[in-house]
């Protein structure tokens, strides 16, 4: 076969396997909440307002009927918006993955995971303040490869239980084994029992679950599409973020040597050796932003705070993210970019309401939206 018809092979074949899912996420692009709408969003003085603009789009169906409204009530207002977006996004996670084609379904599968260890996150640490399933439930996000039975079981399960509950699972089982801890098993069986009673356990264990997550993906996350680069180098990029933040935190809170960041850190990523040393010494925010120009290109060159700098720099990883939908009209790159739009969407739901919620005006939220 010469070059020319092996090309034309790979092309053929691309377009066989991904062309039917990659029109069906096309066509469902054309529904997202676009720029204009969330001015208009913003401009509302009013959740109801808010809620009455949002039933006029895809999201009708799930503020008038089904399970959002067995727990809450358009009186509620943000909280109500907020998990409308949630399960909006669920439930199209859900249809985007029932005509997801079989070569790109585990990497589909591998990224929506992070919904489940999100999760159990937030089960822990609810359990934590004694809230019951019925209490937890509306919280969650059930996009992940757990059920809800699945999550119900394990909200349920006795702290001693907790772990043995989580592995018999198969998130449990695979993702659990990514541990960049390297503990036993019944040293993280332990960790589980008191996390619900110990609140710097419990932060210990975030640690360890997210660290856990982003080892896994970074290991197993494969597929024959060569766009699968793309979103590697997203999955990199989020462990950077995290680094970083988790670093300059624990600075506030007088950290000052390298040795004690290192359960704190996630392995992998692309920042160069020695970057949590040179942020321990930087003296100001011009000088963190000099440390990590190579991996986020701020528009910036100084902050004010840290939270200012976190949010510039989840804004840039998430303009990355949407560009990845752009990348190939056909292939997994697709799928998974649409994913991440449709994400992006509901973030910035949220932080619409939540920006009403404090009072926040138009021209202090906008900046903060991720548009697509």
């Amino acid at each position: 076969m010469n070059p020319l018809d092996a090309m034309g092979k790979l092309f053929y074949n691309r377009q066989l396997t991904y062309g039917y899912a990659a029109a069906r996420v096309r066509a469902r692009k054309a529904l997202l909440l676009q720029q204009s709408f969330y001015e208009d969003l913003l401009n509302q003085r009013t959740f109801d307002g808010m809620i009455a603009m949002l039933e006029r789009t895809y999201y009708k169906k799930v503020l008038t009927g089904g399970v959002l409204q067995e727990y809450f009530t358009p009186g509620e207002g943000s909280r109500f918006i907020e998990m409308a977006a949630e399960i909006h996004y669920k439930d199209v996670v859900n249809k985007v993955r029932s005509f997801t084609p079989e070569d790109g379904l585990p990497v589909v599968n591998m990224l929506m995971r992070k919904w489940d260890i999100l999760n159990l996150r937030t089960i822990i640490s609810s359990r934590r303040m004694g809230k019951k399933w019925e209490d937890i439930y509306p919280y969650l996000v059930s996009a992940g490869e757990l059920s809800v039975s699945d999550l119900k079981r394990i909200a349920e399960s006795d702290p001693e239980k907790l772990y043995v509950r989580i592995r018999s699972t198969s998130v449990g089982r695979q993702v659990l084994s990514h541990s960049s801890k390297e503990l036993r098993g019944t040293e993280l069986e332990q960790m589980f029992i008191k996390a619900v009673k110990n609140a710097e356990v419990l932060n210990q264990l975030q640690v360890i679950l997210d660290s856990s997550y982003y080892n896994y993906l970074e290991d197993s996350i494969v597929s024959s599409d060569k766009d699968i680069v793309w979103i590697k180098n997203t999955v990199s990029k989020e462990i950077d973020l995290k680094n970083i933040i988790n670093v300059l935190r624990l600075k506030e809170h007088g950290v000052n040597e390298v040795s004690m960041l290192e359960p704190h850190l996630i392995k992998g990523g692309r920042a160069r050796a020695g970057y949590p040393e040179e942020l321990l010494k930087a003296g100001n925010y011009k000088e963190i932003v000099q440390i990590i120009r190579p991996l986020f290109k701020l528009e910036k060159e100084e902050y004010g705070s840290l939270a200012e700098l976190e949010t510039a720099m989840q804004q840039q990883l998430a303009k990355e993210r949407v560009r990845i939908f752009y990348r190939n009209p056909v292939s997994i790159a697709t799928i998974v970019g649409f994913l991440l739009i449709k994400e992006e969407e509901m973030n910035n739901l949220r932080k619409i309401v939540r920006g009403k919620d404090y009072h926040l005006s138009p021209e202090e939220i906008k900046p903060m939206l991720v548009y697509y």
